[in-house]
């Protein structure tokens, strides 16, 4: 399986970005230390781990994970839920 430059750039970028986001949400949460962005910091993380563990595919073949879309999109939906779970918190 061949993954472009394209595909190489826009994949990390996006692990950075989720990195930078789920940083930001964590030292707000160790500030306040507050319930609401605990659930915030669970949803970020959640994104956070996924985008970690689909980075080393783009490298090798060998590290290629057989998950399907359907399990791409339900980890999408739990880091949501806890996201909207932080929202409704109060």
């Amino acid at each position: 399986m061949s993954i472009g430059i394209v595909d190489v750039i826009l994949r990390i970028g996006l692990t950075l970005a989720t990195s930078f986001l789920f940083g930001i949400v964590f030292l707000s949460y160790w500030r306040t230390r507050a319930h609401k962005m605990l659930l915030f910091s669970i949803g970020f993380a959640v994104f956070f781990i996924h985008a970690l563990i689909t980075i080393p595919e783009i490298f090798s073949d060998a590290y290629q994970i057989a998950i399907s879309e359907n399990l791409h999109l339900f980890i999408h939906l739990v880091a949501l839920v806890f996201i909207m779970l932080g929202i409704l918190k109060d």
